[in-house]
C-alpha cells in the first residue's frame, strides 16, 4: 500500500510536468544579473557595508521589475545583529507571488539565496576585491528569475510562493535565522523551502545536490525524476538539512529544505569567483528545474514533511545516537595515606544514547574506553578501562526548539567502570591487589548542547571507597563534547 502510494503521487507531480514550463528562464536576464551584483562596484556585498546596501537595492527593483509584490507592504526587511560588542545592520529582501486558490493560498512555499558575500580586503595598499559571482550572485539571479516566471504563471499557483534574498549568511546565517526567529514569514504554513547557493557550476561538477530533498514526503521520487526531466544528475542528497547555508533554520522547526548547490568547484572564497567563469546555460537548467518543482509544490494538494523528519525536528524523536570525546585530568586517593597522587592526563571516547523522556529531561547512557594517567611513587601509573556512564539531563525551562538555540543542561548519574589493563613506571601492576578492577561511581556535571553538538564539564566521583577495603581510587574530571546524527 505504501509503495503505491507513493507511485501514484510520483504520477501526480509527473502529469502536472507534462504542462510545461511555459518558457525557460532567461539566460541572458541571469547573467546581466550576476555581472552586476558580482562587479568591483559593489565591493564584494559584505555584509553591513555599503556594497552589500547596494546590492540590496538593485535586488528590490529587480523584484519590483519582475511584478513581486513587496512583504507586508515592503521589499526590504531591515535587522539588526549584536556580536562582540558590534551591532550591524542588515536587510533581508522579501518579494510573494500570492496563489490563486482560496484556501491554499495561505500556505506558503519558499525560495531564497543569500546575497552577502566577503567584502575585500587591502594587499599592498590596492584593493582586492571578493566579488563573489558563484557564491552567491548565481543564486540570486536565479530567484528574481524564477520569480519573474511564477509572476507571469501565477495563475496556475495554487499556493503562495515568498521569494527571498537573505543577508547575512556568511557571517553565520544571520539573516535567514533572523527571519525564522522573529516570525517575519508565516512560519507554520510555510510548506516547504528552497535554498540555492553556488548554483553556477552545473557542467564543472557534472550535477547538482539535494541535500534535504529526502525531508519532504516521497521527495526523492519525486526530484530526482523531475531531474531527469532537465537532464541534470543529482549527485547527492539526503534527509538531514544541510548546515551551513539558509536551508538550515527552516529545517531546524520542520519546514522541508533542499540546499540546491553545484559545489565548491568555483574559485570558492577567493578574489577570482568572477563573474566570466559561471555556466549560465547551466544556472539556466537549474532554476528552470527549480521553477517547475516549486509549481508541482505550489499546485499539488497535499505537501508535508517525511515522517522521521517532522518527529526528529518536532523534539518527539525519542532515541538519539552518536559519539563522544573526552579530555581531563584524574588523581588518585589514597585512604591510608595523608597524601593523593598528583593530577595526570585523562581522556576518553565512545559510544553515546540519549532517550527523550519529556521536554525538559533526557536519560542518557553511554560505553566508552577511558584512561587516566596519574604520578605514583614508584613512577607514571596508566590505566585502561570500559566505562558505562548513566545518568539524566535536566534542562531547567524546557528545550530551545529554536534555530541555532542553546540549550543548558545539569546532569546526575552513575557509572560502572572495568579496569582491563594497567602500568606503573615500567612494569604492569596486580589487578587484584590494592587497586579494583571494577568501580561504580557517582557523575556530576553540567553542559550546554546547540545543534547536534554538546559540551560538558563531568566530575566522576568513585564510591567503592565507602564500602571496600582496597587503598586506590580515582577521581576524574571530564570536558566531553559530543555528537548526534
Amino acid at each position: 500500500m505504501k509503495k503505491f502510494k507513493s507511485i501514484a503521487i510520483t504520477c501526480c507531480y509527473f502529469l502536472l510536468s507534462q504542462f510545461g514550463m511555459g518558457q525557460m528562464i532567461d539566460v541572458n536576464m541571469l547573467k546581466e544579473h550576476v555581472y552586476l551584483l558580482a562587479s568591483d562596484s559593489l565591493m564584494g556585498r559584505g555584509f553591513g557595508t555599503e556594497g552589500g546596501r547596494m546590492a540590496a537595492s538593485y535586488i528590490s527593483k529587480q523584484f519590483e521589475g519582475a511584478g513581486l509584490t513587496p512583504w507586508q507592504g515592503r521589499y526590504v526587511h531591515p535587522f539588526i545583529s549584536s556580536g562582540m560588542m558590534i551591532k550591524t545592520e542588515g536587510a533581508n529582501i522579501i518579494g510573494w507571488v500570492e496563489g490563486a486558490d482560496p484556501v491554499l493560498k495561505k500556505e506558503y512555499v519558499v525560495i531564497g539565496a543569500h546575497y552577502d558575500h566577503l567584502a575585500y580586503k587591502m594587499v599592498n595598499g590596492e584593493r582586492v576585491v571578493y566579488n563573489g559571482a558563484d557564491d552567491n550572485a548565481s543564486g540570486v539571479a536565479s530567484v528574481i528569475e524564477i520569480g519573474r516566471w511564477l509572476v507571469k504563471n501565477k495563475e496556475r499557483l495554487k499556493r503562495s510562493v515568498i521569494i527571498v534574498a537573505f543577508d547575512g549568511e556568511e557571517v553565520g546565517l544571520v539573516g535567514s535565522t533572523y527571519l525564522v526567529s522573529q516570525r517575519v514569514l508565516p512560519i507554520d504554513s510555510i510548506k516547504f523551502m528552497f535554498g540555492l547557493d553556488m548554483v553556477g557550476m552545473l557542467q564543472k561538477y557534472g550535477g547538482i545536490d539535494l541535500v534535504g530533498n529526502k525531508t519532504l514526503s516521497h521527495g526523492d521520487e519525486f526530484f530526482t525524476q523531475l531531474a531527469d526531466k532537465y537532464s541534470i544528475k543529482v549527485k547527492k542528497s539526503g534527509r538531514k538539512v544541510e548546515l551551513r547555508t539558509d536551508t538550515y533554520p527552516f529545517g531546524s522547526v520542520g519546514i522541508p529544505a533542499v540546499h540546491v548547490f553545484t559545489s565548491t568547484v568555483s574559485p570558492y572564497h577567493k578574489p577570482e569567483d568572477d563573474a566570466d567563469k559561471l555556466d549560465y546555460e547551466g544556472m539556466a537548467q537549474i532554476a528552470s528545474f527549480v521553477a517547475d518543482a516549486t509549481m508541482h509544490l505550489a499546485t499539488n494538494d497535499v505537501v508535508k514533511p517525511d515522517a522521521q523528519f517532522a518527529m526528529k525536528t518536532s523534539g518527539k524523536e525519542r532515541f538519539a545516537f552518536g559519539y563522544q570525546i573526552g579530555f581531563g585530568n584524574t588523581y588518585h586517593q589514597y585512604r591510608d595515606e595523608f597524601y593523593n597522587s598528583k593530577k595526570g592526563f585523562s581522556l576518553n571516547a565512545g559510544f553515546s544514547s540519549a532517550i527523550t523522556l519529556s521536554r525538559s529531561l533526557d536519560f542518557q547512557v553511554g560505553v566508552l574506553y577511558q584512561t587516566t594517567g596519574t604520578e605514583h611513587e614508584y613512577g607514571r601509573f596508566r590505566d585502561h578501562t570500559v566505562i558505562v556512564p548513566a545518568g539524566f539531563l535536566w534542562y531547567p525551562g524546557g528545550k530551545n526548539m529554536q534555530p541555532f538555540g542553546i540549550n543548558s543542561h545539569l546532569i546526575g548519574g552513575g557509572y560502572y567502570s572495568y579496569r582491563f589493563a594497567g602500568k606503573i613506571g615500567d612494569g604492569s601492576f596486580d589487578l587484584n591487589g590494592n587497586i579494583r578492577k571494577e568501580n561504580f561511581g557517582v557523575q556530576l556535571g553540567v553542559g550546554f548542547s546547540a545543534m547536534n553538538i554538546s559540551f560538558q564539564l563531568i566530575q566522576q566521583l568513585n564510591l567503592m571507597s565507602i564500602v571496600d577495603d582496597a587503598n586506590v581510587f580515582p577521581s576524574t574530571f571530564f570536558f566531553n563534547i559530543g555528537f548526534r546524527f
